[in-house]
């Protein structure tokens, strides 16, 4: 009943701070945005397949249900206005749970089939790491929201694969944070003494990603000193020792590479601990998020201000606030399938676009060999050369025959909407009072991230 109840304060919530922000209606814009190639073949009559499993009901769940349900608002519009080249999309998906030996099981059928998918999406580092040598094998590409460095580049990060990664290497992403966090900790941000960094993040191939050799001397040579790691699990409750540990070799800066309750977990401890004003809490794209800022609504600062409020992290795409076409068509389809406002995060926003991409990606790979030629391993091919604006600009892809994840992205912070008067917006519903998170872009332009895997470009001998 509790989680009803703020699921429909959220929704009223969101639905006031719109009007008081004064967004435009939103408005659909042409099918597949502004940049579709035109089709050579009408494909009117035929189905293709998106096949894709993952974690929709373990601990990456309260992100990956959000990444289903646009999937499937996306489905919905896109087949209703000529799914690709005339063909209608469907969708096989399924349940991991988190599990690698399912994640393994389900591998096995879906590689099965007959014919084999053209295309795998996946959600998690861990199962891209399981897959990465399989999936090469059989010769059937990956799209995913996830990025470590031995998914797509192998264990000597030598080796591009068949995974493609629609945002940065966390790797890349931390190093971009530490670009950023080196100029601006006594000018933007007005901190004294000099920015050092603890890692403190999941453990498992996502939380450990960004720690490395390489990332570690590159935050050096920015003026950021990177004091060392703690890990917990996703079922932890109380991290105030790995946070006492890293405070006490110095950390002023919080890193984290988790999500969701990992991060506000973070954030509540903060301020279990009476820190959160000496300690910065920043973390990868997916620390700047809605799902974190309703959690962090758990725990308020002595401000009166939520736990979660002013996370700083990495912001790889055009938020939901942003008005573009992307945005308003996806908050369009939002709006007109009833969905959740718990729902209205990046997980949403990338199912949307992973469907658009999917689409051009299909339509480049048609023209160029034919419906009857198409494969897995000629949509690697295009892939290999892919260019495109998904949404009309809301994912900007650049992939390359070496490079496997998305390069560009701007700093981002997790705050709550404010009202003309300047105040946080605050709503009452049915006794609870809600604050309604917002994703601010600190810097405007997007800049390449730096390639620090392995014998990277931006590695510091």
């Amino acid at each position: 009943m509790r989680t009803r109840l703020l699921a429909f304060a959220l929704v009223f919530a969101l639905a006031l701070v719109s009007l008081s922000l004064g967004q435009p209606a939103p408005t659909a814009f042409a099918q597949g945005g502004m940049m579709r190639t035109e089709c050579k073949e009408d494909l009117t009559g035929k189905t293709i397949t998106l096949h894709t499993f993952g974690d929709l009901s373990g601990p990456f769940a309260p992100i990956t249900q959000p990444l289903a349900a646009g999937f499937a608002d996306a489905l919905k519009y896109y087949n209703a206005n000529g799914g690709i080249c005339g063909a209608a999309i469907t969708l096989q998906q399924d349940d991991t749970a988190g599990r690698q030996e399912q994640t393994q099981s389900l591998y096995q059928r879906y590689r099965a089939f007959d014919p084999k998918p053209l295309m795998l999406l996946l959600y998690s580092s861990a199962d891209a790491e399981l897959l990465r040598e399989q999936v090469a094998d059989d010769e059937i590409p990956v799209f995913l929201f996830a990025g470590s460095t031995i998914g797509l580049y192998g264990e000597q990060a030598d080796t591009p694969g068949w995974i493609f990664a629609g945002i940065p290497l966390y790797t890349d992403q931390f190093g971009a944070f530490c670009r950023w966090l080196g100029k601006a900790w006594t000018t933007d941000l007005g901190r004294e003494g000099s920015p050092k960094v603890g890692h403190l993040s999941w453990e498992g191939a996502f939380g450990r990603s960004s720690e490395t050799a390489e990332t570690t001397a590159y935050c050096a040579a920015q003026g950021v000193e990177v004091v060392g790691g703690e890990y917990f699990l996703p079922t932890a409750t109380d991290v105030t020792a790995q946070i006492n540990n890293l405070v006490s070799k110095g950390a002023n800066v919080l890193f984290t590479t988790s999500l969701a309750s990992g991060t506000a977990l973070i954030a509540k401890d903060l301020v279990t601990l009476g820190l959160e004003e000496e300690v910065l809490l920043s973390g990868v794209n997916w620390a700047l998020d809605s799902s974190v800022g309703l959690l962090g609504q758990a725990t308020f600062k002595p401000s009166g201000l939520p736990s979660t409020d002013n996370i700083y992290g990495i912001m790889p795409y055009i938020w939901w606030d942003e008005p573009t076409d992307g945005t308003k068509l996806v908050q369009e389809q939002f709006t007109a399938n009833q969905r959740p406002l718990t729902a209205r995060g990046i997980s949403y926003l990338a199912g949307f676009g992973a469907i658009d991409t999917y689409i051009e990606l299909i339509t480049q790979t048609v023209n160029r060999v034919g419906y009857d030629n198409l494969s897995g391993a000629e949509v690697k091919k295009t892939f290999e050369t892919f260019k495109y604006d998904a949404l009309g600009g809301v994912f900007k892809y650049n992939f390359a025959e070496n490079v496997r994840a998305q390069n560009s992205a701007r700093i981002g912070r997790l705050t709550y909407a404010r009202g003309a008067d300047g105040m946080p917006i605050v709503v009452e519903v049915g006794g609870n009072k809600l604050l309604v998170p917002v994703v601010l872009p600190v810097t405007t332009e997007f800049e390449t991230v730096p390639d620090l895997k392995p014998g990277g470009a931006d590695v510091v001998n």
